[in-house]
């Protein structure tokens, strides 16, 4: 049965009041390292402490994401904060290093490890490894369909979290280097500048076939209306995205998500167009209802607007004097925030309304008002309402660090000559409390039922409140109001102690895996080939290991050693191994079970020795390393290995290609030519996103019809190979994707006399240097 729980975003304290006021049960952050959200407001280490006890005092629980990839030099930094965490009864660590999932899960074995997203979990084989290296609950990638979902829960024992509701990232998450390899800030170190958000044109070949629009932006999740299909294929946590958001966007997510599990609870049918709209006033993009629900290209992009749309609230009718007519089909207040959108683009808060010749506060459905405008604006334009004060002001109630969540029952016995008693519950726990001393029969006139209940009831700033407060009495007794309140305050001291107590004991095992199972290999320069044309290029040029995309049906050639490229994005059921392979997703290691060779792909994101480590006792021959990792640490990576686990690894590393930026299920090209998925347009002529500065980015198909987005220069470290080979990495690849069979000749024999020069250097405006020098 699914657990229902709601979790919210908290990027900030007013977020994470709101969501608990609200009705979520468990909430996610970040203190100020590790966290995939880096430029939300997050916590620092004090705060992090204030708002654990705040949201277990309300019953609510607390994830923390530390859902980064970690260098090495940051893994003793990274255990510390945990420990610290851990002492302060964190409710859950939610990761994306696999290398570090596995040491957490060691090392506090009493906390629940979640597996992020960035993971980019959407099978079965990869569940059960996460599940094997210690994972209690996996949030699934967002581009898993709910028939996988179904699966998943039939075949494996693990809880399954799901996005719900909030922004779409277009890549498969854990997989995108644009902001990375364009402008240095890495979405897996949290950092994303979203260019995603940002305009391209589309091109064919040579020619544009599409305006300038924002063709790989979302619309944002929705599925409020689909809840009842998630909590019966047996979803445990409903996650809302958005710790970059305001609170009011999370107080109206978590109240709109209760409100269909409740009705979904009490089998009636909840009105979702009134939730909806409520939703898309605090901020929309519009809405899908995502992967999760096979939408299409269509379904899945907003190619118009990359932020806030808001709702419509009337259309100009007319502009005379700075002023627009606008005949309205929704309320405006002051305040309230406005967009007109048609040949102008305007926006503004509302600073006054004339209506007639008066000035009014408020305007309603069907009246003409004028606003001043500092643009013309053009008559039929439409008129979205992007800030609703009246809602904002209802929303904000529940930022209120004393908003009463937490009910009590209550029984206070007062009787004459024996002593004062109040006895409370809140359904888990009893405290019973007594005066010190027994009561004196009053002299004239004694304390009532009533006075006893009015100053027993006054619980001032904290969550609690008395659902039922009983008082038995004898109406004989003296009792003082100092008496009450200490009482009161006594028995509300204890229940706080117990909804605060430590939840688990505190369990920590310091040790880290010290086994390696790579066997020694020697130095190798390999390509990998995505053509017939490039395969032959390699073979003339007397490359003895080339991998080659499944595109390609080579046959064996005596002397050389041919190893074909899994498919990356293996959905539903990872197809079997049946021979050595690269791998680009854990599954697929997992299901070979040591039977071949296997190497892994870059997609692993590997950047840290415990990570590679834990790839090579399940079976990795050898490790391709992160394209993000920099020259510093790629010259001590296999030093440090070899340090700690008393064996050299065996390693690869990409020094020539155009590097995948993104992959994507969604399909620009698709969206732009309004066809179905499978058109195998990309198949019949090369396609490029071309973005506003003039660079142009190869569109590929995967073989499963997802996108891959290429980088627009290709990387080359041609000028640093020997360094590589001296540093102990045995394996260099060349990884050629739209290169022409001159272009495969002149670039193996470049990478040829490097590893025999160091007199190479390399055109730097042709080619990247990418994260190596950063």
């Amino acid at each position: 049965m699914s657990k229902m729980e709601i979790l919210a975003p908290s990027g900030s304290k007013e977020s994470l009041i709101g969501a608990i006021n609200a009705g979520a049960q468990a909430v996610y952050l970040a203190g100020k390292r590790f966290g995939a959200r880096a430029y939300a407001s997050n916590f620092d280490d004090e705060n992090l402490i204030e708002v654990i006890h705040y949201a277990h005092l309300r019953g609510v629980f607390v994830y923390v994401a530390v859902n980064t990839v970690v260098f090495d030099d940051e893994v003793m930094d990274l255990l510390n904060y945990t420990d610290f965490l851990v002492k302060h009864d964190v409710d859950a660590f939610i990761v994306q290093d696999i290398g570090i999932i596995e040491i957490l899960a060691k090392r506090y074995p009493n906390i629940e490890i979640h597996a992020s997203t960035q993971v980019n979990t959407h099978n079965i084989a990869q569940v059960k490894f996460l599940k094997e290296i210690g994972v209690k609950r996996i949030v699934l990638a967002r581009e898993t369909s709910i028939e996988t979902i179904k699966q998943i829960k039939k075949s494996v024992d693990i809880e399954i979290e799901v996005f719900v509701h909030g922004a779409l990232c277009v890549c498969f998450s854990g997989n995108c280097l644009m902001s990375s390899m364009h402008g240095g800030r890495s979405g897996n170190r949290g950092e994303c500048s979203q260019p995603c958000r940002l305009p391209y044109t589309l091109i064919k070949d040579t020619q544009v076939v599409s305006d300038q629009s924002y063709l790989l932006s979302t619309k944002d999740l929705m599925t409020l209306d689909h809840m009842d299909e998630l909590i019966s294929a047996g979803v445990d946590s409903f996650k809302i995205e958005g710790r970059m958001r305001k609170p009011e966007y999370v107080i109206q997510s978590v109240l709109s998500y209760k409100k269909a599990i409740e009705s979904y609870k009490a089998r009636k049918k909840l009105q979702f167009e009134d939730e909806i709209y409520k939703l898309k006033k605090v901020f929309n993009r519009e809405y899908t209802k995502g992967y999760l629900f096979d939408e299409t290209p269509n379904d899945i992009n907003n190619d118009f607007r990359p932020n806030h749309l808001g709702v419509p609230v009337g259309t100009v009718i007319d502009y005379k004097d700075n002023k627009a007519y606008i005949k309205l089909v929704d309320t405006l207040e002051i305040n309230d925030g406005y967009r007109i959108v048609g040949d102008v683009d305007y926006g503004n808060s509302v600073s006054r309304i004339i209506k007639g010749n008066d000035l009014v506060k408020k305007a309603f459905p069907n009246e003409v008002i004028k606003l001043d405008v500092a643009e013309k604006v053009v008559k039929g334009s439409q008129v979205l309402k992007t800030l609703d004060t009246d809602l904002e002001r209802t929303l904000s109630i529940f930022i209120d660090e004393n908003y009463k969540t937490v009910g009590l029952n209550g029984k206070v016995y007062a009787y004459s000559n024996t002593r004062l008693v109040l006895e409370i519950s809140d359904g888990l726990h009893q405290v019973k409390v007594e005066s010190e001393n027994s009561l004196e029969t009053a002299l004239k006139s004694a304390v009532g039922k009533q006075q006893i209940m009015d100053q027993m009831s006054k619980l001032g700033n904290t969550p609690f409140y008395f659902e039922s407060l009983e008082v038995e009495t004898d109406n004989k007794a003296f009792i003082s109001i100092k008496i009450m309140n200490d009482l009161r305050r006594d028995a509300l001291e204890r229940i706080t102690e117990m909804r605060c107590a430590p939840r688990r004991e505190l369990l920590v095992h310091p040790s880290l895996e010290r086994s390696s199972d790579f066997k020694p290999e020697s130095f190798e320069l390999i390509v990998k080939v995505s053509t017939q044309e490039q395969l032959d290029e390699a073979v003339i040029n007397e490359i003895k290991t080339i991998y080659y995309e499944d595109l390609i049906k080579p046959e064996n050639i005596d002397g050389f050693t041919l190893i074909p490229v899994r498919k990356r994005i293996q959905m539903h059921q990872n197809s079997p191994v049946t021979g050595p392979s690269v791998v680009n997703e854990i599954g697929s290691l997992y299901e070979n079970k040591h039977q071949y060779p296997i190497i892994t792909n870059e997609f692993l994101n590997v950047t840290n020795i415990y990570t590679a480590n834990l790839i090579s006792r399940y079976g990795a021959t050898r490790v391709t390393l992160s394209p993000e990792l920099s020259k510093e640490k790629l010259l001590v990576f296999a030093k440090n290995y070899e340090e700690a686990f008393h064996q050299k690894p065996n390693l690869e590393l990409v020094v020539y290609g155009r590097v995948d930026v993104m992959i994507s299920k969604y399909c620009p090209i698709a969206k732009t030519f309004k066809t179905k998925q499978d058109c195998h347009l990309c198949e019949r002529n090369q396609y490029y996103l071309q973005d506003r500065v003039g660079n142009k980015f190869p569109l590929v198909n995967d073989g499963n019809c997802n996108i891959r987005i290429l980088n627009n220069k290709a990387l080359n470290l041609s000028e640093y190979v020997k360094e590589l080979k001296d540093a102990g990495i045995q394996t260099l690849r060349l990884d050629f994707t739209t290169e022409r069979k001159h272009e495969v000749t002149q670039f193996i024999k470049t990478f040829k006399k490097a590893l025999e020069s160091d007199k190479i250097v390399m055109n730097s405006k042709e080619f990247t240097y990418g994260r190596f020098l950063k």
